[in-house]
């Protein structure tokens, strides 16, 4: 149910809208709206810092010293009605946190959406939606459209067109015309590694030559000609390193198939062949291997 659902209905689209969040929690004498908010949020997990107690079967006192500070600089109903607001908020809270059913356990987004909104949902029933939207509303559409941004950029059965196409009715269907600061990063470098992730399904089904031809294409989409002929010399560096090491594990594997000496002979040879190879990196490239080859032995068991 929650999850036919949640692949047909956003948790908050862009009929609810986010002003920008504010660092700090506001002070006290700006919460005399009856609208809560994202602010309001601060201010009360402020509260749950500012009169912590060691156990929650303390909680009566944690209650009382947060009732007399709300009394100290807020109208008496006022207080009274901001106070039970935090009472709820916090026993929902708590709630949350102690049922195993309302914790990750995955880290495919798909799933950590569907979370996100039965979590929603468990807020809504216990502090009514207008509370509960009010709240956790900004923050929870802002992890919703990241959840979502990186199901479409990881889906391997899209091609890039689909992809790209997808995710402007994403930010549309959430944002409308409103400024998204999240998720997107405007960095050449990034944006670039983006169009790469969009369009792997292209590129896998190209031919090596076609392949290149492609990427050279995307980097005249963000780079300067100077930037791109600093990357063709790194790509060319790191094609001469791959080289490098396909060359040395097969000199490496011949002294090993070697049956007329030691082991210890084999170990000689194989120690000066990474010298030749690898210089003064020698010694960090012995690292790395002792490495590669205990995770692949741990890997075995």
């Amino acid at each position: 149910m929650d999850e036919n659902y949640i692949k047909t209905h956003y948790i908050f689209d862009k009929s609810f809208r986010c002003n920008e969040k504010q660092a700090e929690p506001p002070v006290l004498a700006n919460l005399l709206s009856n609208t809560v908010t994202d602010g309001t949020l601060k201010f009360f997990r402020s509260l749950e810092q500012r009169f912590a107690v060691p156990s929650i079967k303390q909680l009566d006192d944690h209650f009382s010293q947060v009732g007399k500070y709300l009394g100290s600089g807020l109208k008496e109903s006022e207080a009274r009605r901001l106070f039970g607001i935090y009472k709820k908020y916090l026993m929902c809270e708590i709630d949350l946190g102690s049922d195993r059913k309302y914790q990750a356990n995955s880290q495919d987004p798909f799933k950590i959406l569907v979370l996100l909104n039965r979590i929603q949902n468990f807020r809504r029933d216990r502090l009514g939606k207008k509370t509960a939207d009010g709240l956790y509303g900004c923050d929870v559409k802002e992890r919703e459209y990241v959840l979502r941004r990186s199901i479409i950029i990881t889906d391997k059965t899209l091609y890039g067109n689909e992809k790209e196409s997808n995710l402007q009715r994403l930010k549309s269907g959430m944002w409308g015309g409103q400024e998204v600061l999240i998720g997107e990063n405007a960095e050449p470098y990034n944006r670039y590694q983006l169009k790469l992730l969009l369009y792997v399904k292209d590129l896998s089904e190209l031919s090596e030559r076609e392949r290149k031809l492609k990427i050279s294409e995307f980097r005249k989409e963000f780079f300067s000609k100077e930037e791109i002929q600093r990357l063709k010399a790194l790509d060319d560096q790191l094609a001469k390193e791959k080289q490098d090491i396909e060359r040395y594990r097969a000199a490496e594997k011949a002294i090993e198939r070697l049956k007329n000496i030691t082991q210890e002979e084999k170990n000689e040879r194989i120690n000066s062949l990474q010298q030749e190879f690898f210089g003064k990196d020698a010694e960090a490239f012995r690292r790395r291997e002792a490495m590669r080859k205990g995770a692949e032995k741990k890997g075995s068991f």
